[in-house]
């Protein structure tokens, strides 16, 4: 596997393996990254003329750090050694892999190629940050199919070469140039048997109002997408870069989501979702702080200080929810993506 090799001969961060008896889950992060303090060295300036600080980032956004991946190191690095460090790979029956932009190879299939896996179905999703929740929705559509088959999930984001750079002399910082203090690089890989290990009992799938879709525009090129692959669209940027109304996407989502995950829950007829977890997109600091008075009889699930990871995010919210101790065998997660799109997709998952 010259690929792999070649690229795996890095030197990389060592990853994180989180385990339950049949359901494994491997983070990947990148080697670099950026502190709060090295941005607030920087000397940015907000849109009031004040210097942006360390504090004021980690009051506002709840991030401490951001990583980056190196110029070689593609979503489908990120990702093999995301699944490596899950370990658990014979018999994969599925490779699914969610990615934000298209990289003109089929990402699903070029990790199950190098590790050596030959799975009966594959298939990419393109739907930015909701990229995980919809793709178990996905399962959960064509339950016959994947019932009783053991499944390699695969997300892998690579969002930091479409950020504007805060350390470019323009200046004064704007929403979109906000974005770099915001989004990381990795992958997080989850491995387990649908129906067995993780059952999904109910999802909704729903677009936002009409005029929020281009609250957040992002530079895809879809010529770049390769089937077999799911797309949920996103408008594209103008200036080559990832273009968003942060105050705008706020209103949105807290105006939308929280009904959404209600309607999930009534469906299936729970009442109390004490003892279990929400695990929403981690978006930023603010966001969860947001949604979490909003939903405030709902135990929300935080893991934010390593910035938001998009699609990457509630898989890595979910491992790491697991390591604390925080889901047992049994219970049922709600799970809430939102993003780029307007689009948001939520699921009650239930660990077997």
């Amino acid at each position: 596997m010259p690929y792999v090799e070649r690229q795996l001969s890095e030197q990389p961060r060592q990853p994180e393996r989180v385990r339950l008896p049949n359901l494994s889950f491997g983070i990947y992060l990148p080697k670099e990254f950026i502190t709060n303090q090295q941005i607030e060295q920087w000397g940015i300036k907000t849109q009031s003329g004040k210097l942006l600080t360390a504090s004021d980032i980690q009051k506002k956004i709840g991030i401490e750090r951001r990583f980056i991946a190196g110029p070689n190191e593609s979503v489908i690095d990120m990702g093999i050694r995301a699944a490596l460090a899950a370990g658990n790979l014979e018999d994969i029956y599925a490779v699914f892999a969610s990615t934000s932009y298209p990289i003109g190879k089929n990402v699903s299939r070029e990790i199950g190629r190098h590790l050596q896996i030959e799975p009966k179905f594959h298939l990419d999703i393109h739907a930015a940050c909701s990229g995980f929740v919809r793709g178990l929705a996905y399962m959960h559509e064509r339950e016959e199919e994947f019932q009783g088959k053991k499944v390699l999930f695969v997300a892998s984001e690579k969002y930091s070469h479409t950020l504007a750079d805060l350390r470019k002399p323009e200046g004064i910082i704007t929403d979109s140039s906000m974005a770099q203090v915001i989004f990381s690089d990795g992958a997080t890989a989850m491995v387990f048997t649908y129906g067995k290990d993780i059952r999904v009992l109910a999802h909704k799938s729903k677009k936002l109002p009409k005029e929020s879709e281009n609250y957040i525009r992002m530079p895809i090129d879809r010529l770049l997408m390769t089937s077999p692959f799911l797309e949920e669209s996103v408008p594209c940027s103008t200036n080559g870069l990832l273009q968003q109304d942060g105050p705008k996407v706020f209103e949105t989502v807290l105006s939308n989501v929280p009904d959404l995950n209600r309607e999930v829950i009534e469906e299936l007829g729970i009442t109390s979702f004490d003892r279990n977890l929400t695990i929403p997109h981690q978006a930023s600091g603010r966001m969860l702080t947001g949604l979490a008075k909003k939903m405030s009889e709902y135990n929300m699930f935080f893991d934010i200080d390593d910035g938001n990871f998009s699609s990457a995010s509630i898989p890595k919210a979910f491992a790491r929810a697991i390591k604390e101790g925080k889901i047992q065998r049994g219970y049922k997660i709600l799970l809430s993506g939102f993003g780029a799109g307007l689009y948001a997709s939520s699921a009650i998952v239930e660990l077997g």
